[in-house]
């Protein structure tokens, strides 16, 4: 598995469940990698993730055959262009707020003509130079790389139509916690969880692909019933309940139930 290796085809015909992994370490990567996911997404939004450290992150999720996608810190030329020059199989950028939001990210992650990515042979994406035909190289980087768009604000909301129309997207990802935010409602409330059904059947509805955070079993079979594809959820609360189950159960407290992080 690289970069190069065709994965998101998939989407067409199933869902994918990925996984954050917010921690910067390879080791955790590769433990959540092999835990069966078919994806990780590397928070490099809200983890502490130093570039190289995120390289080597990228690195050890594909050497145990599991596509690492990033999440950016920001829309901006540096963040999209190193993440795919290390060699990451996709990139997802927060507060995709309008369509010109979208075309910029899309323009940042396509080598030309389709887009304006700095063109380089050297980087871990193209294997150190040793790809064999260059303009071959390109046309795959451009076709086998997700592009993925955070819708998650209601500015997002009143522009989510002109938003779809961008070409190149991959899959326009709902984030319920600034969603709900911006709403000043909480997270899964009723209001919000109507909202956000209505957003993804407004995504399906347009021939994209709807992805979205689920924090538990049930989310992820009512996101998936409304038509989502692209769900992810988050190492941590997995970590957490789970020492929390085994100290309450040697201290004599019974066992702790799993929760969300929303």
């Amino acid at each position: 598995m690289d970069n190069l290796t065709p994965w998101k085809e998939a989407l067409k015909e199933r869902t994918l469940y990925g996984c954050f992994v917010t921690y910067g370490l390879p080791d955790i990567a590769e433990v959540t990698a092999l835990m069966g996911f078919d994806f990780l997404l590397l928070d490099n939004e809200h983890g502490v993730i130093e570039q190289s450290t995120l390289a080597d992150m990228v690195r050890a999720s594909q050497l145990r055959g599991v596509p690492a996608v990033v999440r950016c810190t920001m829309k901006e030329y540096d963040h999209i262009q190193k993440a795919l020059d290390f060699g990451a199989n996709g990139v997802q950028l927060p507060l995709v707020n309008t369509a010109e939001d979208a075309r910029r990210v899309v323009e940042l992650a396509n080598y030309a003509p389709q887009g304006r990515r700095g063109t380089a042979y050297l980087p871990r994406a193209a294997r150190y130079g040793m790809v064999e035909d260059k303009r071959a190289y390109l046309r795959q980087a451009n076709d086998t790389k997700l592009v993925c768009c955070q819708v998650e604000t209601r500015q997002a909301v009143e522009n989510l139509d002109g938003i779809l129309e961008v070409d190149g997207v991959d899959v326009y990802f709902i984030g319920p916690g600034d969603l709900a935010a911006s709403y000043g409602e909480p997270a899964g409330s009723p209001k919000m969880l109507e909202l956000t059904e209505r957003m993804i059947r407004r995504i399906v509805a347009a021939g994209k692909t709807a992805g979205y955070y689920v924090g538990t079993p049930e989310a992820a079979r009512q996101a998936e019933e409304w038509g989502a594809r692209y769900l992810v959820t988050a190492v941590n609360q997995y970590m957490v309940s789970g020492g929390r189950s085994f100290l309450s159960q040697v201290r004599g407290g019974g066992a702790v139930a799993a929760s969300s992080a929303y």
